[in-house]
C-alpha cells in the first residue's frame, strides 16, 4: 500500500468533468475506544490513516481544510497537497487533493475504477487562501459508487462528483494528510520547519457502520516522508485527542 502515489493533482486537464450540486454527508460521533498508534517511513505521505491490517474496510472519510498559502517557490502543483483517500490493496484508490493559493481549480479528484481504467477531473469550486473547504469521499457499497465532495464553507457552494467502480474495489483503509509526487519538488528544505496545512474535524466510517475519527477500535498508523537515504521531507504533527484534528509540516533541513 505505501506504493500508492498522489494522482488526482494531475487532473487539471480533466477539469471538464460532470459535477453536480449535492450537500454533505452526516459522519457520526466518534468511538470511545481507541486502539495504538505506530509509525511508518515512506515515500510521498505524510499523515494519518486507519488500520494497519486488512480486517477493516472503509466507506467513509472527510476533513476540514483551510486553503493554504504555497510554502515552496515552484508551481502550486508541485507543493504538498492536502490528500484525503480511501484505499486497499495496491490496485485500489479513491482520493481527494486540495492545491495551495487561490483561484480555480485547486480541488481534484482521482478514482481507480478498475485495474485497467481510472477517473479524474478537477471540481469548478473558487476558493482563496484561508477559505474553510469540507471535502469526503464516501462509497456506496452496494452501488459501487464513490461520491467525491467538496464545500467551500464561506460561499456554501457545495459540488458532487459520482464514479462508478468495479464491484472488486474494496477500501481497507482511509487517510487524511498531505502529499508530494516528488521529494526533490520540494527541495532544498527549508532552514525551519514550514506548516503546510491544518486538518479539522476528521471523520471516517466503516462498511459496518462504525463511525469515528482517524483513532478508532483500529490500529492508526503515522505516515512521515523520507528520502532513500532517511532524511526527512514532509510529516504531521501530533494528532489531536480525539483523533480529529492535525497539521502537516515541511520539515527543515538537517
Amino acid at each position: 500500500m505505501f506504493g500508492r502515489i498522489t494522482r488526482a493533482i494531475s487532473a487539471a486537464a480533466a477539469a471538464g468533468a460532470a459535477i453536480a450540486t449535492s450537500g454533505l454527508i452526516a459522519a457520526g460521533t466518534a468511538n470511545a475506544a481507541t486502539g495504538p498508534v505506530r509509525v511508518v517511513y515512506n515515500n510521498h505521505f505524510a499523515g494519518y490513516h486507519t488500520a494497519s491490517g486488512d480486517t477493516w474496510r472503509f466507506r467513509y472519510v472527510a476533513t476540514t481544510v483551510p486553503l493554504a498559502a504555497c510554502q515552496v517557490r515552484i508551481a502550486p502543483g508541485k507543493n504538498p497537497v492536502a490528500h484525503i483517500e480511501l484505499f486497499g490493496g495496491p490496485d485500489w484508490s479513491a482520493d481527494i487533493d486540495v492545491t495551495c493559493n487561490s483561484g480555480a481549480p485547486t480541488v481534484f479528484f482521482f478514482d481507480q475504477k478498475s485495474a485497467a481504467a481510472h477517473a479524474q477531473g478537477a471540481f469548478r469550486l473558487s476558493a482563496r487562501v484561508g477559505d474553510r473547504l469540507r471535502i469526503s469521499i464516501s462509497r456506496n457499497v452496494p452501488s459501487h459508487q464513490d461520491s467525491f465532495t467538496a464545500t467551500n464553507l464561506r460561499t456554501g457552494r457545495s459540488q458532487t462528483v459520482r464514479v462508478t467502480t468495479s464491484a472488486a474495489v474494496v477500501y481497507h483503509h482511509a487517510f487524511v494528510g498531505s502529499a508530494i509526487n516528488r521529494n526533490a519538488d520540494v527541495r532544498p528544505l527549508p532552514a525551519t520547519s514550514k506548516l503546510l496545512w491544518t486538518f479539522w474535524n476528521s471523520r471516517v466510517a466503516t462498511y459496518g457502520g462504525v463511525r469515528g475519527t482517524l483513532l478508532g477500535p483500529w490500529t492508526t498508523v503515522k505516515e512521515i516522508d523520507r528520502t532513500s537515504a532517511g532524511v526527512t521531507v514532509i510529516y504531521p504533527g501530533k494528532l489531536s485527542s480525539s483523533g480529529a484534528s492535525l497539521s502537516t509540516y515541511l520539515h527543515a533541513a538537517p
